[in-house]
């Protein structure tokens, strides 16, 4: 059985989270850990005032976190409940360190107009050691449904290949069809052309989605029947996946290529850039540690 680990607080992002990560949990026949960081000045009071009470201390916060919940309908899905004393980003990463998945919720617009992460959200996803969903409010797919199809982003490298693995698996727990995207670098010249080793010139396209497919079997794809569809195309890698994410999809899958801790960032920048501006729930799957 997974363990789903969710951020919880009273903002409206977060509570979309909470209802997509019962979801998941439904799909995964998965286990859901609540979890809501408190602190003297970050008080939380669930559905009634937010005025500041010196008193305040755990018993406060788990009563929080349960009006909270009591909004959500749980369906059966087992919840463990927890409230800590301590900022919320290392909370959730610490409280993660062993789960499956993180949720938490965007706070930011979304789009190109607008970032779509706020800080705890940016954090967590440039710090997460374990895979993360990142839930914006005004998401079709967090507020009226889930099966829709799944993009995720293939380049060859280890995280992509991570990420395809995550994907799959997704696509086979939910019944759905997986859009595999590759980018490759546009041929600026009409008499430019690309070589091969020994001076051959390549097909781009034709190399781009043999790499693709060895991929998916490599990651099991024969085996968990899942309808997929290969996309190669021409440009910018965070373009393509936002334009195969923009209509019909679900979820927008990528990689990530930095570090990880909190000694180095963990997003690439394609990765930053997807989930800032994913038009659907966005997913992280970090590299190798």
């Amino acid at each position: 059985m997974e363990r789903i680990v969710v951020g919880v607080d009273e903002s409206p992002s977060a509570l979309t989270a909470i209802r997509w990560a019962v979801r998941e949990c439904r799909h995964r026949g998965g286990r859901l850990s609540a979890v809501m960081a408190w602190t003297y000045l970050g008080q939380h009071h669930g559905t009634g005032d937010d005025v500041f009470r010196p008193e305040y201390g755990e018993r406060d916060a788990a009563a929080a976190l349960d009006e909270i919940l009591a909004q959500v309908d749980l369906d059966g899905v087992e919840v463990e409940r927890q409230v800590v004393c301590g900022l919320p980003v290392p909370t959730l990463l610490e409280a993660s360190a062993d789960a499956d998945l993180l949720v938490v919720g965007a706070r930011g617009m979304g789009g190109f107009r607008g970032l779509l992460l706020g800080s705890v959200s940016q954090q967590c996803a440039h710090h997460t050691t374990v895979p993360l969903a990142i839930v914006r409010h005004d998401s079709w797919v967090a507020q009226a449904g889930d099966d829709g199809e799944i993009v995720v982003g293939v380049d060859g490298s280890k995280p992509s290949q991570l990420a395809l693995e995550w994907a799959l698996a997704e696509a086979a727990a939910r019944g759905t069809r997986l859009v595999a995207v590759h980018a490759h670098r546009p041929v600026l010249l009409p008499e430019a052309a690309a070589f091969g080793p020994h001076g051959d010139v390549l097909d781009l396209a034709a190399e781009g989605e043999a790499m693709v497919r060895g991929a998916l079997t490599d990651a099991g794809a024969d085996e968990l029947g899942v309808a997929i569809d290969v996309r190669v195309v021409s440009g910018s890698a965070a373009a393509a996946l936002l334009d195969a994410a923009a209509d019909t999809a679900s979820m927008v899958v990528v990689g990530s290529r930095g570090r990880g801790g909190f000694r180095g960032v963990l997003l690439g920048s394609v990765s930053q850039q997807v989930v800032h501006h994913a038009p659907c729930v966005a997913i992280v799957v970090p590299g190798p540690r």
